[in-house]
C-alpha cells in the first residue's frame, strides 16, 4: 500500500521558531487530511536559576506542568477553530528529544515537524542540535524547518541520490507530499569523484527512478555531481536551484569523518535555510511496482564506456 501522511506530531515551545514549523505543519496537515498533535517538552533545567543549573534532580513544579497544559489546550483549541483540523496537546516533563521520539513511537505518528535555529562555522563540528537528535532517534520521518522560512509549499524539491542501500525507497514516503504539492522533483546524482563504478550504479538507480516518477506523472530534471563534499553541493544546488525542501535518506554513517563533522544528514540539517525531510529506509512502506522490475531489467541493458560514463551506443 501506499505510504500516507495521516498524524502529524509538532514540538512546540510557543517560541517564534516553532511558529514557523507550526505553519508549515498546518499546511501539510491540510492537503493530507491529517490530525496534528502539539507536544510541549518542560526542560528540567530551563526553569532553574543559573546557580542551581548542575543539580540534577530539579524537575518543574505542579503548577509549572499545570499552567502549560492548560496554555497548550487554550492554543490548540483556537487552532482547531482556525483551521479546521483535528488539533490536540500534550506536555511532558523531561529532556525534549527523548520525549518527543518517545510519543511518536507510542502514538505512531506518520511525521515530526520541527523548528532548528540551524548553525555555521566551527559549531557544526561538535554536538548536534536538538532537532538532529530527533532525526537521529524517531521512528518516523522528520521535518526540520529553519526559523527565517517563509513558504508552505514544496513546488521544487531536491532529491539527493548517494550511493546507500534503499536510497531511492524515500520517494514512495515523499510521494504523497509531491503529489499535492504538484512538486517539480530535482534528482541529483552524488558519486566520488573519479569512482567509474559508483558512476554506473548510480546511472542505472536514477534511471530506475525516471521510470517511476514518469509513470507517477512527477515532473523532474537530473543531474549529475562527481564531488568530494556531498552537503555543500547539495546546499549550494538548492540555493541556485530556488528548492522549497531537500528529501534525504537518513542514514547514519560511522566512520572516522563522520566522528570529526557530523554524518551527511547532520551537516545539512545543520548548514540548510530551507525544509530538510529526513527519511530512514526502514520506515517505508512500498508495494510492489511493476514498473520497478521493468525498469531494473531496462537498467541492465545500458552500456558504459571506459570512463564509466553512459555511451548512447
Amino acid at each position: 500500500m501506499k505510504s500516507q501522511i495521516k498524524s502529524i506530531l509538532i514540538p512546540t515551545d510557543f517560541s517564534k521558531l516553532s511558529e514557523t514549523a507550526l505553519k508549515v505543519g498546518i499546511s501539510i496537515a491540510k492537503r493530507q487530511d491529517a490530525e496534528i498533535t502539539l507536544i510541549h517538552v518542560l526542560d528540567r533545567f530551563a526553569y532553574l536559576p543559573p546557580t542551581e543549573v548542575f543539580l540534577p534532580d530539579i524537575r518543574p513544579t505542579p503548577d509549572i506542568i499545570l499552567t502549560m497544559e492548560d496554555k497548550l489546550r487554550e492554543f490548540s483549541d483556537q487552532l482547531m477553530i482556525d483551521t479546521g483540523l483535528k488539533v490536540s496537546g500534550k506536555v511532558f516533563a523531561g529532556q525534549p528529544s527523548e520525549r518527543i521520539c518517545r510519543f511518536a513511537y507510542e502514538e505512531k505518528n506518520s511525521m515530526i515537524v520541527m523548528g532548528t535555529h540551524g548553525i555555521s562555522g566551527l559549531r557544526e563540528f561538535f554536538i548536534g542540535s536538538e532537532a538532529y537528535s530527533v532525526v537521529k532517534n524517531a521512528p518516523c520521518p522528520v521535518l526540520t524547518v529553519p526559523g527565517n522560512w517563509d513558504k508552505t509549499d514544496f513546488e521544487k524539491v531536491l532529491f539527493p541520490i548517494r550511493m546507500i542501500p534503499n536510497t531511492i525507497d524515500k520517494y514512495f514516503y515523499a510521494r504523497p507530499i509531491i503529489e499535492k504539492n504538484s512538486s517539480e522533483l530535482f534528482l541529483l546524482g552524488l558519486s566520488e569523484m573519479k569512482n567509474h563504478e559508483d558512476i554506473k550504479e548510480l546511472t542505472l538507480i536514477m534511471d530506475r527512478l525516471k521510470i517511476q516518477l514518469s509513470n507517477d506523472n512527477v515532473k523532474f530534471q537530473t543531474g549529475y555531481c562527481p564531488f568530494k563534499d556531498f552537503p555543500d553541493i547539495v546546499i549550494n544546488t538548492a540555493k541556485e536551484a530556488g528548492i522549497d525542501l531537500l528529501v534525504l535518506t537518513a542514514n547514519f554513517e560511522d566512520d572516522l569523518k563522520a566522528f570529526f563533522i557530523g554524518p551527511f544528514v547532520q551537516q545539512v540539517i545543520n548548514r540548510s535555510q530551507l525544509p530538510v525531510l529526513s527519511i530512514k529506509p526502514s520506515y517505508n512502506q512500498t508495494e510492489p511496482i511493476s514498473s520497478l522490475s521493468l525498469a531494473e531489467n531496462w537498467g541492465k541493458s545500458l552500456k558504459f564506456d571506459k570512463n564509466g560514463y553512459q555511451s548512447n551506443k
